[in-house]
């Protein structure tokens, strides 16, 4: 069974280090959507439904936190990322 995830991380870099690392180290986790921003991440979890979300705290369009509160039901499980 593979865990469907999504990262949101606005730092280019650590997106692509983290979908790195977790596409070598954790095969059954399948990365369904990059976001660099919370608005990204908010509409990608909408439309994906993912199962688990890295969600980087301080990013451009609001933080983790925020994007969280404004989600009605999370039904994901959340790793937060930060530099």
């Amino acid at each position: 069974m593979k865990i469907r995830a999504i990262i949101i991380e606005d730092e280019k870099s650590n997106r692509e280090n983290l979908a790195k690392i977790l596409s070598e180290y954790c095969p059954k986790v399948e990365i369904i959507a990059l976001c660099a921003s919370a608005v990204e991440g908010r509409k990608a979890i909408t439309e994906h439904q993912p199962d688990l979300v890295f969600l980087d705290i301080e990013m451009p369009g609001g933080n983790g936190f925020s994007l969280l509160e404004s989600i009605e039901t999370i039904n994901f499980e959340v790793v937060f990322v930060t530099a």
